[in-house]
């Protein structure tokens, strides 16, 4: 019976340090801002929940002010109850979570579902943190952006990549970063060509592959399309032969958000 009840202590104890190696809290630096709970399993009056003082400090019962910024929960754990069995009882046993993080915010913008600040709880990479927005919104466009402080480049991600994992999953997250999901944008299409209407603009997007993505054009099409573009609000038209395009005679040109394409029909 000894025997067994040993086993299944030592059981419950594997089972407890995995789940803390496992938590994210074990390595999470506490800073100003933050809110920790502590709880006393022996004396009620030493739990509560405290903040982190802008001087990285908390105002602990017959303590005082406790350094908590920059110090884990088991560090902060360890020098509450050294400090408590130092000068007021024996063998003190406190467990210390953060029950708010507020200290290491970012930004998310854009087409999320749940746009804001974000604050980090631990290790967080670019997929998690889209997640923890709320997930990609109906409206989100092909790039995501990371601006990163004191980095020169900005860093585009593919949004449909992302979304599936193939992107994003390497990306951690730092303090202060500013994620920003892009918004749909669509080009229109018509005249002669097989589906004409209004198409998403996908990352890269050239003229050659709008035209496959509206079906191609039709029998009677001209191999002359224009483009009808806005710019600084005077209208622009470019026009563009395909047969040329697709002899490497010509460049193909990107397609840009609210172009409209016509394909003209062609005269015999």
């Amino acid at each position: 019976m000894k025997v067994r009840c040993s086993i299944i202590l030592v059981t419950l104890l594997a089972v407890a340090l995995c789940g803390m190696a496992d938590s994210p809290e074990t390595g999470y630096m506490v800073g100003a801002g933050d809110i920790i709970e502590v709880i006393s399993f022996q004396h009620e009056e030493l739990s509560g929940s405290f903040q982190v003082s802008e001087n990285g400090v908390i105002a602990y019962p017959l303590i005082g002010q406790v350094e908590a910024a920059g110090r884990t929960v088991a560090d902060i754990s360890a020098e509450l109850e050294r400090l408590l069995e130092k000068d007021f009882f024996v063998d003190v046993q406190l467990s210390v979570k953060v029950r708010e993080h507020r200290s290491q915010p970012v930004v998310v913008l854009g087409e999320v579902r749940r746009p804001g600040t974000v604050f980090l709880n631990g290790t967080t990479m670019l997929t998690d943190l889209i997640a923890e927005a709320g997930g990609l919104a109906a409206g989100a466009g092909p790039n995501i952006e990371l601006r990163r402080v004191g980095a020169e480049e900005t860093l585009v991600f593919s949004t449909e990549k992302v979304r599936t994992g193939e992107e994003g999953r390497d990306i951690e997250i730092q303090v202060g970063d500013v994620v920003s999901v892009s918004s749909k944008q669509l080009f229109f299409i018509t005249g002669e060509i097989s589906s004409p209407g209004q198409y998403d603009i996908s990352r890269g997007l050239t003229l050659m592959r709008a035209v496959s993505q509206a079906g191609g054009c039709s029998k009677f099409a001209s191999k002359i399309i224009e483009i009808h573009r806005d710019v600084g609000g005077e209208k622009v038209i470019e026009t563009h032969n395909l047969g040329d395009i697709r002899k490497g005679k010509a460049e193909d040109p990107a397609i840009l958000a609210d172009d409209v394409l016509i394909v003209r029909r062609r005269f015999f």
